[in-house]
C-alpha cells in the first residue's frame, strides 16, 4: 500500500511523510574524497561471501565436484546446438579477459583502451590462439568494416 503523501515545503510538490523535502528539492549527496577514503579503508580486505560461496560451503563444494570438464564440454555443445549463432563458442568472457590481459595492448595500434578479441578467420568456433588477435575497439570495427563483416 503506498505511503501517504504530503506537500514539500519548498515547491509544494508531493513527498512522503518521513522526508524533509521532495526528491527534486533535496540536494544530492556529494561524495567527498575524505568519505571515499574512509569507505575504502573500512571495506578493504573484507571478504565478500556472496562472491566466494562462503555462506553455503557444502553447496559450493558439491557444485565444484559436479561440474567436471566433461560436463562443461557437454553443456557447451548443448548450448551451441541450441544457439548456433551465439557470439562465442567456447571462449568465455573470463577467457577473453585473460587473452586481453596477456596481450595488454592493441596488436595493431598499441592502444591500451577498450580491447576486443578478434577471430582472424571469422569463425567464432575456432578458439585456437593462432586465430585470435587483440585489437582496440576502433581497430576492430575498422577491420570488420574493411572485410564487410558487419554481422556480430
Amino acid at each position: 500500500m503506498p505511503q501517504k503523501k504530503i506537500q514539500c515545503p519548498t515547491c509544494d510538490g508531493p513527498m512522503s511523510v518521513g522526508a524533509e523535502q521532495c526528491r527534486r528539492c533535496k540536494p544530492s549527496y556529494q561524495r567527498t574524497p575524505e568519505h571515499r577514503q574512509a569507505m575504502s579503508a573500512a571495506l578493504s580486505g573484507k571478504p565478500k561471501p556472496h562472491m566466494q560461496g562462503k555462506k553455503r560451503p557444502a553447496h559450493s563444494k558439491l557444485m565444484r565436484e559436479w561440474w567436471t570438464p566433461e560436463r562443461r564440454e557437454s553443456k557447451r555443445l548443448d548450448m551451441l546446438e541450441r544457439n548456433p549463432m551465439a557470439r562465442y563458442h567456447g571462449l568465455s568472457a573470463d577467457g577473453a579477459r585473460e587473452i586481453r590481459k596477456a596481450a595488454g595492448q592493441c596488436q595493431k595500434c598499441q592502444s591500451r583502451r577498450n580491447l576486443d578479441v578478434h577471430h582472424l578467420n571469422g569463425d567464432k568456433r575456432d578458439q585456437t590462439l593462432s586465430n585470435l588477435v587483440v585489437l582496440c575497439h576502433q581497430c576492430h570495427m575498422r577491420l570488420r568494416s574493411d572485410q564487410g563483416d558487419l554481422k556480430r
